[in-house]
């Protein structure tokens, strides 16, 4: 078999073994460590097999049955995008906190690409929705309770 490059999906499949023998006791915890720095570092499936070649069969790690990096979601980014945005004028009105907690959630799925996109923006808008509504709650709360006697 031809060596092959590797993805973070391979990376992270390999440390999830490494965390299972970890926890079984079969490492210590400083092998642990220098063996994910080697990991991270990784280039080829054959650097990420050599890190886990002396645990038992039941951990080792295949490149073949390795599953493939899933794409991203480009929808979940614009809808992600769509509800922080509709989530900050609604804030004020006591509700835009359940569009922003649907954002925050859809801009997880559409993950993948980097830099700032649609997904990003949409998180950030909805961490503002909810925000802003813990404010407005806050804010009517207080009004409700303050006294306006002379």
């Amino acid at each position: 078999m031809k060596d092959e490059r590797i993805g973070t999906v391979h990376r992270t499949q390999v440390i999830d073994q490494l965390s299972q023998a970890l926890g079984e006791g079969l490492l210590t915890t400083e092998q642990y460590d220098g063996r994910v720095v080697a990991i991270s570092t990784a280039t080829y499936a054959s650097d990420l097999m050599a890190q886990v070649q002396d645990l038992p069969p039941r951990l080792q790690w295949d490149p073949r049955n390795a599953a493939p990096p899933t794409p991203p979601n480009r929808n979940a980014g614009r809808t992600a995008l769509i509800l922080g945005v509709v989530g900050v004028p609604l804030s004020f009105c006591l509700l835009g906190w359940i569009f922003g907690i649907a954002a925050i959630v859809m801009s997880t799925r559409g993950r993948g690409a980097h830099g700032v996109g649609p997904a990003l923006i949409g998180r950030v808008l909805g961490i503002i929705s909810v925000v802003l509504s813990i404010g407005a709650v806050a804010a009517l709360v207080f009004a409700l309770n303050s006294s306006t006697s002379p």
